[in-house]
């Protein structure tokens, strides 16, 4: 809506659109002082009938005219004066960009191009504005914020609600990644999908294998937590369905490591949810997965991403001093002239292994060794009218893809009813990202994705 009241700490381009429609204060006392001026001209040679009357007021008009110009001239200098420093207050603005540039914690902030063309990719014919530099300067301390503040305690946990009654569907995906030197590589990923497992309790989770035996580990998970489950007959009691995860994840975790296969330095991550029917979520995650809720709220149509697990990565402060309190070493890969390259990673001390980006898994007994846990954060959540569908996936999608893109795709969807459409473009959308820069490393890509209609 355009307003004709400006203020005058806004930026001059603004004012300078039109520029006589101001009643300016210099203005408003030429014209009141010509005009009683020209009006006693008039009166004065009617009563005393002199000559003249229509030059005197042709003169007149010019002199307004010719002051009315210098009043305007005068504005518009003001005017390019104020543009002046707001062109210098850009150039300082620029000057930021070009000192974050040039600043080595450059290397910590995401690389954008990507996500820029994946925009692109998507909607070819939209232009999608660029962050503000002052939030991507926040970037840098983002992480540190998000692992201050956030924490399982922190997430939403409500009342059960038993009026609540819910209308699922699911649909699951895996994609087999590629190594370039690696032509015999398979898929680690798995997925877990099933409805009633207890009566009236639905679970679902992904795993992410890593290491030579990682696709061992991720099997043995999926072939055995919902047998553990299933076995416990507590946990038909909601109140103690959390210590029935914990329980059977520490079981199946004990239980890998005596397999016939070697999991010293392989192992899985393992991320999911069990679902009731009242709407009450355990959520569980070991590792870098990620579930992720889609939230509508309402104006424009738009989805919110609410993240219900906590990545478990090295930058954690907590998750850091487990690892050196046990002996082991955080830090980065090097390459030959000494640059730091990829994530934080694990290591034990005066040794190049095992060198796990995350602080959490399943197996991996030497990192387990030096800090490394198999211990589940577990969050109880209870699902609102507004909770419109839920994501669960490996760092396959989340790897280049934000909470926020990915709940955009889905939502498209989802608003269509059409589920089997939202799985097509977000496995078209990630396998792209991974493909745009190098295709010669591509992770495996394995997500679930629920829709929730409340009845």
């Amino acid at each position: 809506m355009n307003s004709r009241i400006f203020d005058y700490t806004k930026s001059a381009s603004k004012r300078l659109k039109s520029p006589r429609i101001f009643k300016t204060e210099a203005n408003y006392q030429y014209n009141s002082r010509d005009n009683k001026n020209d009006n006693y001209n008039k009166a004065t040679s009617i009563i005393n009938d002199r000559p003249g009357q229509g030059q005197r007021d042709q003169s007149e008009k010019q002199y307004q005219i010719t002051k009315n110009r210098l009043v305007v001239n005068n504005y518009s200098q003001q005017s390019r004066q104020q543009l002046n420093n707001t062109h210098n207050k850009y150039n300082s603005f620029l000057d930021s960009i070009m000192k974050l540039n040039k600043s080595k914690e450059i290397n910590r902030i995401p690389i954008r191009s990507r996500k820029q063309l994946w925009h692109n990719y998507v909607n070819p014919d939209s232009s999608v504005p660029e962050r503000r530099v002052h939030s991507q300067i926040n970037i840098l301390k983002a992480e540190e914020i998000y692992n201050k503040n956030r924490s399982t305690a922190s997430l939403c946990s409500l009342e059960s609600q038993d009026n609540i009654q819910l209308n699922l569907k699911y649909i699951h995906k895996t994609r087999q990644g590629q190594i370039a030197n690696n032509p015999n590589k398979v898929n680690q990923d798995i997925f877990y999908c099933q409805t009633n497992l207890v009566e009236n309790l639905h679970l679902f989770f992904v795993c992410d294998g890593h290491g030579q035996n990682g696709q061992f580990v991720s099997n043995f998970i999926q072939a055995n937590l919902p047998n553990s489950i299933r076995r416990d007959k507590l946990s038909q009691q909601s109140h103690q369905i959390k210590e029935t995860l914990q329980k059977s994840i520490q079981n199946i975790s004990v239980n890998v490591n005596k397999q016939s296969f070697d999991t010293n330095f392989s192992g899985s991550t393992l991320n999911g949810i069990i679902l009731q029917e009242n709407g009450k979520i355990h959520s569980f995650n070991v590792g870098d997965s990620r579930t992720v809720i889609g939230k509508f709220i309402g104006y424009g149509s738009k989805f919110k991403p609410y993240q219900l697990t906590v990545d478990h990565k090295l930058t954690i402060k907590k998750e850091q001093y487990r690892v050196i309190s046990s002996g082991g070493k955080i830090d980065t890969f090097y390459d030959q002239n000494g640059n730091p390259i990829g994530p934080m990673r694990v290591w034990v001390n005066g040794t190049q292994y095992p060198g796990l980006a995350m602080s959490r898994s399943i197996g991996d007994q030497v990192a387990q060794s030096i800090g490394v846990s198999s211990v589940p954060d577990i969050v109880e959540y209870q699902l609102g009218s507004n909770d419109k569908f839920i994501i669960i996936a490996s760092d396959g999608i989340w790897e280049f893809l934000d909470n926020q893109i990915v709940v955009d795709i889905i939502g498209k969807y989802y608003q269509q009813n059409n589920i089997e459409g939202a799985s097509e473009e977000l496995m078209r959308v990630a396998y792209r990202m991974w493909t745009i820069d190098d295709d010669s490393v591509i992770d495996d890509i394995t997500f679930i994705i629920i829709f929730i209609q409340h009845q």
